[in-house]
């Protein structure tokens, strides 16, 4: 899954879906689906669309969310919202260094998610260009 920049100049390798399936979820178990605070950002992940225009609010919505995931055991991320007790691949084999749900997700290459989201979203709204997810 990539996040794609409609101008084609940035993108983000999530990787596979789960791993977004799997912020979504630990965001919606932790922090509740019907947030204020973090609903445009819920609503990007769902939707797998920003316009410009938003970029920039979405972006602050994911580094609250990231704040969040910083008071999270890794051991208390959620796969899959839908089924709780599908277990995680990383289940009982996170590394020490990953301390909490913010340094828990990485994108394909290895970088933090959360930069890399924040990024391409900052990047949105001063380019005036919409991201999607494929």
């Amino acid at each position: 899954m990539r996040l794609i920049s409609f101008d084609g100049k940035k993108t983000v390798d999530i990787g596979n879906s789960d791993i977004w399936f799997s912020v979504y979820s630990t965001a919606v178990d932790a922090l509740g689906r019907n947030n204020k605070k973090i609903e445009l950002a819920l609503d990007f992940m769902e939707s797998g669309k920003c316009e410009g225009k938003d970029g920039y609010e979405i972006a602050r919505q994911f580094n609250m969310m990231h704040d969040r995931f910083a008071m999270i055991p890794p051991e208390k991320a959620v796969y899959d919202i839908n089924d709780k007790k599908r277990k995680a691949p990383w289940q009982g084999n996170i590394s020490p260094v990953i301390t909490s749900c913010a340094n828990l997700y990485i994108t394909a290459d290895g970088k933090d998610l959360f930069s890399e989201v924040v990024g391409i979203l900052t990047y949105a709204k001063i380019r005036k260009v919409d991201i999607v997810a494929e």
